[in-house]
């Protein structure tokens, strides 16, 4: 049998073990901080107006502090995306001009070195090309709906792109042009 010195420290073991499993099973922290006696003031002040303890306006005001930044670094983080799509498409626009351009100077270089003494008459694409159509009146800017080919390079021109389509005195021709060929054509 335990006396009664014993049972009593026995109750208050018990008694401290309880407080401290409930003081762990808390869910909410208690965070302490130093804070300028200006702003301890209007953080009373705004409590006092809005009925509502101190605490919960520091965490209403933290909690919303850590929303904005979250949704901001949502925001940069689109803003990069789209920056890093306008710059993929930049880099896809080059790569067509240079191919272009390649192919014009192996094409230049291979009417420059003749093969044999015979002469080669042009292709179709080429005699197109060396002489303007004169059907054609000008050249109507225009976002495609569907793929084209440009007539004078072959690069083909996916929807949504802008081209240049032909207009005739029978109105929209068939041939399109890409922006950097318009620009050499004219």
């Amino acid at each position: 049998m335990q006396n009664p010195d014993e049972r009593q420290q026995s109750e208050d073991e018990s008694r401290d073990e309880r407080r401290e499993r409930r003081r762990r099973a808390r869910k909410e922290r208690v965070l302490h901080t130093r804070i300028s006696e200006e702003l301890s003031e209007d953080i009373r002040r705004m409590a006092d107006e809005l009925r509502v303890p101190v605490s919960n306006i520091v965490r209403n005001v933290l909690e919303e502090a850590f929303s904005v930044v979250e949704t901001v670094s949502d925001n940069v983080g689109d803003l990069i995306d789209d920056v890093v799509d306008e710059a993929e498409a930049a880099a896809a626009r080059i790569r067509r001009q240079r191919r272009r351009r390649r192919r014009e100077r192996e094409a230049a270089e291979s009417r420059a070195a003749p093969v044999c003494d015979v002469e080669v008459a042009p292709t179709a694409d080429e005699a197109i090309r060396a002489r303007p159509d004169p059907e054609v009146l000008g050249w109507q800017p225009m976002v495609l709906a569907r793929s084209q080919r440009c007539i004078d390079c072959g690069d083909a021109l996916s929807r949504g792109e802008q081209a240049f389509a032909a207009v005739t005195e029978r109105g929209i021709g068939s041939a399109y042009l890409c922006p950097g060929c318009l620009d050499e054509r004219a």
